[in-house]
């Protein structure tokens, strides 16, 4: 039973239009006479949470939630319907009668009174930063990071004095109970007696915004050596960390403008390029990034930047980002700054033109974890790497939920690694299609199978090297990448560019792999079924090159289609390059030029 006349309900409901609100958390789009969005109460890809502005009601058809904007401020901010009466009034500015004496007590009056201390807070804070002596050092110190007063006023930054009892007592004076500055997380009784004391002493102050930009919570740097280096509030019934971004409630419009965010890592990483005029960037409150995050962030765009710190935790934590980006299906990118900086060291060193050029490189997230997974292997000149890199990069494959997707980007990795075996490749679709999270070590260390006309063209190599000198010349490394004999053809053309012919006997003290030096000893044993000739090697040859060059036609248009896909005209503009020279260096090939 509402604590209000039905009149003064009307009144607050019809003082504002339900898709202006739900427009505060959600992108609508319209469609006829309702808009559409993309759930906020669960996850979901195909929009199904409708508004319909004429009778002012909403309605999700995938999880059966709706009602008026009453009910979907109680769904979206966990608030009682006397709370979301009073919380719609206060943003319209309509002043309340008393509720009615008979109905019970609610803990509205005591939210409120959180919300009020904590905005009394920052402001306490902030005045502390910006007038007295003991927070000039802080001041300082925040100068030195470049940070301007504008900026300082615009996200309330402060300081909070060490003595421990400043903020207690100030808002003791202001009327606030010892009971409610607790439930804040502001203040902490001792373990003995009853004293009351700060809980954030000789700190720099970031205040926490929820989406409407009221201070629920503190981020704090501390002054000196005393750890830990940052501490955040406890969590209240203001503030779940898992549930908030530090600098959403800035930065909301610019994401939905840009259509992508910018996550960053700390507050100071937000900061300084939310100043310099990075208006989608946001950060995880120095935490790892949780589902509640993400699906808050998906609100506003789907289409995320990953800036983390460069350095090895950086990116470790960039990549467990992923999982969690990939599981709700948001199109993600990772962007890594040189020499190991942050966003705030490289905007101040660079300028935020070239930071926003390199957030215009941000790499593929498949991409970003290869890339990483070879630093880490330090190479494939060894099966096994191979099999590590790829089972870094399966979990996040699996992770995707569209087969075709998955399927496609089996294509880039096995480009990427130089992975050409007909079976290996069904292998490893496979496992993609199947979710799978690993992938057989003996699967991929398995011998490859030797083609017929590649163990043709090395027995003739290696038993006549007189022709040596007339196919040799025509080669190099890359057009015998992915094959079985990949490492064999490497020594011979390595030997040959020493000016030493290769024969057998030589071939095999070069090899250390047993299964190389058999398949040498059989080729050695076999008898070649056809007379030697340099017109048989070189069409033996022409075959490899064409197979190899069909292959590379292929991955190219794969990642003409990807690179469309994420709308990278750069990217494009050189694939498409690329293609250009591979026709014509097909065109040549078949027309005998």
């Amino acid at each position: 039973m509402p604590f209000y006349p039905d009149s003064i309900l009307d009144e607050v409901r019809n003082s504002v239009n339900i898709v202006s609100v739900v427009s505060d958390y959600v992108p609508l789009r319209k469609r006829g006479r309702n808009h559409l969005a993309r759930c906020p109460f669960h996850n979901e890809k195909t929009a199904s949470f409708t508004v319909n502005e004429e009778r002012q009601f909403f309605k999700c058809y995938g999880c059966g939630v709706g009602g008026d904007v009453f009910r979907f401020l109680m769904q979206i901010e966990s608030l009682s319907f006397p709370e979301a009466v009073q919380f719609l009034a206060e943003r319209q500015g309509i002043t309340l009668p008393a509720a009615d004496a008979a109905a019970p007590a609610v803990s509205a009056g005591n939210k409120k009174d959180m919300h009020n201390a904590m905005a009394e807070a920052a402001a306490a804070f902030q005045q502390a930063l910006l007038s007295s002596a003991e927070g000039k050092p802080a001041l300082e110190y925040l100068r030195s990071r470049g940070v301007t007063l504008e900026t300082i006023e615009q996200f309330r930054l402060g300081y909070s004095p060490a003595g421990g009892n400043f903020l207690a007592a100030l808002l003791q004076k202001k009327g606030f109970l010892v009971e409610t500055l607790m439930d804040c997380g502001l203040c902490r009784q001792a373990e003995e007696g009853n004293r009351i004391y700060d809980y954030f002493r000789g700190r720099v102050m970031f205040p926490i915004t929820d989406i409407q930009g009221r201070t629920v919570a503190f981020g704090a740097r501390a002054m000196d050596d005393r750890p830990p280096k940052y501490l955040n509030s406890p969590e209240t019934r203001l503030y779940n960390k898992s549930r908030n971004l530090f600098g959403l409630s800035y930065s909301k419009d610019g994401i939905r403008k840009r259509g992508r965010a910018v996550l960053v890592e700390g507050y100071m990483d937000c900061v300084i390029p939310f100043q310099h005029g990075v208006d989608n960037v946001v950060a995880s409150c120095g935490t790892s990034l949780t589902p509640e995050q993400a699906e808050l962030l998906g609100r506003y765009a789907r289409d995320v930047v990953v800036s983390y710190d460069a350095d090895p935790a950086g990116q470790n934590a960039a990549q467990k980002s992923l999982e969690i980006f990939l599981e709700g299906d948001f199109n993600v990118r990772v962007l890594s700054l040189p020499d190991a900086k942050d966003p705030d060291e490289y905007i101040r060193a660079a300028g935020v033109d070239e930071y926003r050029e390199r957030e215009k490189e941000a790499v593929p997230w498949l991409e970003f974890v290869l890339e990483k997974a070879i630093r880490e292997q330090g190479g494939f000149d060894d099966p096994k790497k191979k099999a590590l890199a790829l089972n870094a990069v399966l979990p996040y494959l699996a992770k995707l939920p569209n087969e075709v997707e998955r399927s496609e980007y089996v294509s880039r990795l096995a480009w990427r690694l130089k992975i050409e075996d007909g079976n290996l490749l069904a292998e490893l679709r496979k496992a993609a299609r199947d979710k799978k999270d690993r992938f057989q070590k003996e699967t991929l260390t398995q011998p490859a199978a030797f083609r017929q006309v590649e163990k043709k063209l090395l027995q003739l190599i290696l038993g006549n090297a007189e022709l040596q000198d007339r196919i040799l010349p025509l080669c190099s490394e890359d057009d015998f990448a992915g094959l079985a004999g990949e490492k064999i053809f490497s020594i011979i053309l390595d030997e040959f560019r020493r000016g030493r012919r290769v024969s057998f006997e030589g071939l095999n003290r070069r090899l250390e792999s047993g299964e190389d030096q058999s398949f040498v000893a059989q080729l050695a044993v076999e008898r070649l079924p056809e007379e030697p000739s340099l017109e048989k090697a070189e069409n033996w040859l022409n075959t490899l090159w064409l197979e190899r060059l069909e292959a590379r036609k292929k991955r190219i248009r794969e990642e003409i289609a990807y690179a469309a896909e994420l709308g990278d005209e750069d990217k494009l503009s050189r694939l498409y390059f690329e293609k250009k020279a591979m026709d014509n260096e097909w065109y040549r090939f078949n027309s005998g030029k």
